[in-house]
């Protein structure tokens, strides 16, 4: 859904969660410039026709953690997944056959509760 100047109106009047998020996708450039937090909320205030509306934390917020996205907006590449190599179930070199499976009834206690320090050995 593409979000316009009306439906980030709402979304700040309404205190939605992707309100920042949605001023950032709008006004990408204005958020990065080289101005002050106060002078980039105005600016923004002005655009929208609500003043008081966008406050400099707001512009704070979305330049902490949306500087990375830059320009993406709301287009996220997809990633190819890696293709895997085909191996058949019968196959004695699958990555399967290489994990060896233990009986638990064949593990002895003791064996396992075994410690062994280097000063063990020495009588």
């Amino acid at each position: 859904m593409l979000i316009d100047e009306k439906l980030l109106i709402e979304l700040f009047e309404q205190k939605d969660r992707k309100r920042r998020e949605a001023l950032f996708e709008l006004f990408p450039d204005e958020l990065l410039a080289r101005l002050t937090r106060a002078r980039i909320a105005d600016l923004i205030n002005a655009k929208l026709a609500r003043p008081g509306l966008v406050t400099a934390d707001d512009v704070r917020y979305c330049r902490f953690y949306f500087k990375d996205k830059k320009h993406l907006g709301a287009i996220r590449p997809v990633e190819k997944p890696k293709p895997r190599p085909d191996h058949s179930a019968g196959s004695g070199d699958s990555p399967l056959s290489t994990f060896k499976v233990t009986d638990p009834d064949g593990i002895k206690l003791e064996d396992q509760f075994t410690f062994k320090s280097k000063h063990s050995n020495k009588q």
